[in-house]
């Protein structure tokens, strides 16, 4: 799935049971993604305007009533994209920071 409207980028994966998102913002910013109303842990990978990979976290645990969860994550740059998928699947085609990829939006 693709994410640019507004609300869309504020609703992200919340409340869905599976999925992966790409989220694209119209400007690149340090955005912060929370997993408030998540079901499941996420890989968020964090990508530039030029779309080289910038930042990779791995395995985000949903918002609960641990105060250890009540995380806002940003990139330590500005992104344009951030791609989030269920965790693991990061491993899977094993993306690296500085990687160039290719998507048709």
């Amino acid at each position: 799935m693709h994410a640019k409207s507004v609300p869309a980028l504020t609703r992200g994966l919340m409340f869905r049971n599976t999925g992966n998102m790409l989220l694209e913002f119209p400007l690149s910013a340090r955005h912060g993604i929370w997993m408030l109303f998540m079901r499941y842990p996420l890989d968020l990978i964090f990508i530039d305007r030029q779309k080289k990979i910038t930042e990779i976290k791995k395995n985000i645990l949903p918002l609960t009533l641990n105060p250890r969860t009540w995380k806002i994550y940003h990139p330590g740059k500005k992104a344009k994209y951030i791609l989030e998928l269920k965790a693991g699947e990061a491993h899977d085609f094993n993306p690296c920071i500085g990687d160039m990829l290719e998507f048709h939006k």
